[in-house]
């Protein structure tokens, strides 16, 4: 059975996702329709890009996924349709799709245009949007439901990087997941390479250090900080079993946001 995926910053509350849900529905009742999240903080492209990057992997080639954040077409942000490591992404020109692939060109990007109306349309994801994710469910090709473009708005994701003549690492909170755990955009292969044979220390707001890093939560006492690698693969610094709303969890007690930056200092312990 064909997927289609939403992702979108609408939340629960309103008529936005089953209206979305509805109209796919109405034109190819033999289809599956998985929600990425709809708990995406409103605009907010980062945040986006995080969830739909380890989650869009999961899934089977061909899928298309139906992006709907900072949808409201403007004169310098098209809507486009990008096919891109065997998926179909259908979004907003607004420089998501660099920040999920870095390192990765589309094989195909077309900006659509299929309706009369389209300047005017408040409405994208579910006017526009899934009549295209409809079209191509049924074996269509992109270049019906537009003209074929040859790049993307880009912006550059912020990298970790050595400092203090390599002595240190500079990294950044990415994300904060609903435990209130803290994801950083330092890798385990370039932790390792910084590492080599050296001891470290995690530097944490509020003078908060971390000396090692975990296999799994559960290596340390309950409310007790942690830091390990999660399983994408991202230095993520958590608090065990912390309260389930989030209000105990890493981010509320040690004080870090996203965008704080986090230093790992190496040293040779004499």
């Amino acid at each position: 059975m064909s997927i289609i995926t939403l992702t979108s910053d609408y939340g629960n509350k309103d008529y936005f996702v089953s209206a979305i849900k509805g109209r796919i529905l109405s034109e190819i009742s033999e289809v599956k329709i998985i929600d990425i999240s709809h708990d995406i903080s409103p605009f907010h492209l980062n945040e986006c890009a995080y969830i739909l990057k380890n989650a869009y992997i999961n899934f089977p080639q061909k899928s298309v996924h139906i992006i709907a954040v900072d949808t409201e077409i403007e004169k310098h942000k098209r809507h486009i349709i990008a096919y891109i490591n065997d998926h179909y992404f259908i979004t907003s020109d607004s420089g998501l799709l660099s920040l999920i692939f870095p390192n990765t060109n589309p094989e195909q990007i077309v900006s659509i245009n299929i309706s009369p109306n389209y300047d005017n349309d408040l409405f994208p994801a579910r006017d526009i949007f899934t009549k295209v994710a409809c079209h191509i469910i049924r074996g269509g090709t992109l270049n019906v439901v537009g003209e074929k473009i040859n790049s993307l708005k880009s912006f550059r994701p912020i990298a970790p990087a050595s400092i203090n003549q390599e002595k240190s690492l500079a990294g950044e909170v990415i994300y904060i997941d609903r435990f209130g755990n803290i994801i950083t955009n330092i890798n385990k292969d370039i932790f390792n390479k910084n590492k080599r044979q050296q001891n470290f220390t995690i530097h944490l707001p509020r003078g908060y250090k971390i000396n090692s890093i975990s296999n799994s939560y559960s290596d340390v006492n309950d409310g007790t900080a942690l830091a390990l690698f999660n399983s994408t693969h991202l230095l993520e610094i958590a608090i065990n079993r912390a309260d389930k709303n989030a209000e105990c969890g890493a981010s509320t007690l040690l004080g870090i946001k996203e965008g704080d930056q986090i230093i790992i200092d190496f040293f040779i312990k004499k």
